[in-house]
């Protein structure tokens, strides 16, 4: 029998217990690691809201750490904790909890990875008003970062456009088709545009992130 792949929940972490209890429900992980902001004023709050988390988590056999976060530093220090969580298991970044500047952190720190690190990480955004996940390989989010302009917006016009044709591409961007047609078989090579027929669009984990 083959064994999966061991899982660990990083999770922004603030006074609020809910969007973690949430996301572990019918989910198995071997790991769960929350970060989060050590203020004066916070502190208290945090260190409440973890004990009680803790408690669940020892109920379901699921090691929990709260981990952090100094006044400077913020993005090396999450980085490094990534690196390590990603080099023993899979990981998924939950960005939903703490302050924005901690999601922020977060957020710069997985995209400041290497390559092998990335492709066992998947950032994952609740939203607190409605029913909506937002996830993204982070692989996937680096290809698209790393883009230069011109090649950015040849992605975001196939992805308004649906499915469009060359001649339509080069007539939206104001670019010779030849200019366009090279940045497309780039774009397809590195796994960011599909062409189907003589038409191309967002390939589907660029697609649901656009």
């Amino acid at each position: 029998m083959v064994m999966s792949e061991r899982k660990t929940l990083v999770a922004t972490f603030g006074f609020d217990i809910d969007f973690v209890l949430r996301r572990i429900s019918g989910r198995e992980y071997g790991k769960i690691i929350l970060l989060s902001l050590k203020t004066p004023e916070g502190e208290k709050r945090v260190e409440k809201a973890y004990t009680t988390l803790k408690t669940v988590c020892i109920s379901m056999g699921v090691d929990c750490a709260l981990e952090w976060l100094e006044k400077n530093g913020f993005v090396r220090t999450i980085y490094s904790i990534l690196s390590r969580e990603a080099g023993e298991a899979s990981v998924e970044l939950y960005l939903t909890g703490g302050p924005r500047v901690l999601v922020v952190s977060a957020l710069t720190a997985a995209l400041m990875l290497s390559d092998r690190h990335a492709e066992k990480i998947n950032i994952v955004v609740e939203g607190e008003a409605f029913e909506k996940t937002w996830e993204a390989p982070l692989k996937t989010l680096k290809k698209l970062v790393a883009l230069d302009e011109k090649s950015r917006e040849v992605v975001m016009h196939t992805a308004v456009l649906r499915r469009t044709s060359l001649a339509e591409l080069s007539r939206k961007l104001g670019l010779p088709k030849p200019t366009v047609l090279r940045r497309l078989r780039e774009l397809v090579d590195k796994g960011v545009v599909c062409k189907i027929g003589d038409e191309y669009l967002p390939c589907p984990q660029v697609d649901q992130l656009l």
